[in-house]
């Protein structure tokens, strides 16, 4: 399966654009309704809605609960087939990831550019990711940025940091630190995760943009409170890091003031200081 998230190291810049495709829309979890399709018409506004909200509470579920991928692919499959921009992303997602479904990156590519060509951003976005790394179709940069263009034109975030990917990397553009950090500004207003992780290894190492170690500190805590799996991963072995003891005693800092951490600012990163970071992860979602 492909990577869900650029894996972005503190050790060096980021170069590689993500693959990505992901879940866009968020609601209310909870058990689905015993609700069964053969009386639902995706036709009729109000069954769609309640076909729509069926699928997310079997998808989206508490901690500790298991998916119903089965019954949400019914009700995704049932809602796409009638032409639901949303659920045709959804079912893409599906077969992207394999889940219920066997994994199967062109069926995944074909829903994904169903829906973006209805005009759904986050599918839009999920059309450049396949054509970035060859996923479905023939791989091909200069797609990818043209349907990564049109979703960040729309407003979508995540579009807006692989932009910057694009851009750092060169690929299928000519290299630009500086368009690069402009993308992943972009993303971070927009609330991106990524892009807040991004733009702070950019003010870290002052790659694009003067280098500034509060602003990269305060960027790369922001995208581990927004449950950015790399800022973890990367924060869990940060003493092996390129990173200055100012940049380390700033996350410190931080972790104290939303108490997280009780211990001395001294940028080592000892144990306290990791178990500080393991409960300020994903704190902000």
């Amino acid at each position: 399966m492909r990577v869900v998230l650029a894996a972005v190291l503190l050790l060096a810049l980021n170069l590689a654009a993500t693959g990505d495709a992901f879940a866009q829309k968020t609601k209310t979890k909870g058990t689905p309704p015993a609700t069964q399709s053969q009386h639902l018409d995706p036709n009729d506004p109000d069954d769609l809605e309640t076909i729509l909200d069926e699928g997310d509470a079997a998808y989206f579920v508490d901690e500790g609960q298991t998916p119903d991928y089965e019954y949400a692919f019914e009700m995704y499959s049932l809602a796409a087939e009638a032409g639901d921009a949303y659920a045709m992303n959804r079912v893409g997602l599906m077969y992207d990831r394999g889940e219920f479904v066997a994994q199967d990156f062109d069926k995944a590519f074909d829903w994904y550019l169903k829906a973006a060509e209805a005009g759904l951003p986050a599918a839009q976005s999920n059309v450049g990711s396949m054509y970035n790394v060859g996923d479905g179709v023939r791989q091909s940069y200069a797609e990818a940025q043209r349907w990564f263009r049109l979703a960040a034109d729309n407003g979508y975030a995540y579009a807006m940091y692989a932009l910057g990917d694009m851009y750092l990397a060169g690929n299928g553009v000519a290299k630009d630190a500086e368009e690069a950090t402009a993308w992943y500004q972009k993303a971070s207003d927009g609330g991106d995760a990524n892009g807040h992780w991004s733009l702070s290894l950019r003010y870290l190492y002052g790659d694009g943009v003067g280098k500034d170690t509060q602003r990269a500190a305060e960027l790369a805590y922001l995208a581990l409170t927004n449950g950015l799996q790399v800022a973890l991963d990367e924060f869990r072995d940060i003493r092996n890091a390129d990173t200055s003891p100012n940049y380390r005693r700033a996350i410190q800092e931080m972790l104290k003031r939303d108490g997280f951490y009780t211990g001395t600012i001294d940028g080592s990163f000892g144990p306290a200081t990791q178990r500080a970071i393991e409960a300020a992860f994903g704190s902000a979602l």
